[in-house]
């Protein structure tokens, strides 16, 4: 009896192939992950970017207004020391904060897309909300709504 022996010591062109191809689909699932991921990572970013302006500008508000007495009309806010001199305002020109400090007007917030940017008086006057809605990285709105005491009001 012929005994056939089969001797395989290498892969065949078809097993080849189709490791090849179930290579690439795992790479192609990996690098989409990878990017998408980075498109996350950009966005987060860019809103910590966003928050941490506002956060503080809204710090050196407060401090202000711990200081000072403030009047709010027509979303414009005007601080005044004890001696009635005017300190600081804040308006809304164009859809964007701008900030007057001793005669030089500026604007904190750089190369961000407001939508709103609205200040109101509530709680018998003793509180100012500030709202406040900005364009993210992939175009959706988000909005944070803030509180800040005022101490010395003028009634």
């Amino acid at each position: 009896m012929a005994q056939i022996r089969s001797y395989q010591k290498g892969t065949t062109l078809i097993e080849l192939l189709v490791y090849m191809g179930i290579f690439s689909i795992m790479m192609l699932m990996v690098s989409s992950s990878i990017f998408y991921l980075q498109k996350i990572i950009k966005n987060n970013n860019h809103n910590y970017y966003v928050k941490n302006q506002i956060y503080t500008n809204l710090t050196i508000l407060q401090h202000h207004l711990d200081n000072a007495s403030m009047t709010l009309e027509n979303d414009e806010l005007k601080l005044f020391s004890k001696t009635g001199k005017l300190i600081m305002s804040q308006k809304i020109q164009d859809g964007q904060p701008q900030f007057i400090y001793r005669d030089k007007n500026f604007n904190p917030y750089h190369l961000i897309d407001f939508q709103t940017y609205h200040m109101a008086l509530i709680d018998k006057n003793r509180v100012v909300q500030i709202e406040i809605s900005w364009l993210d990285m992939r175009g959706k709105p988000q909005t944070l709504v803030e509180y800040l005491i005022v101490i010395n009001h003028i009634l």
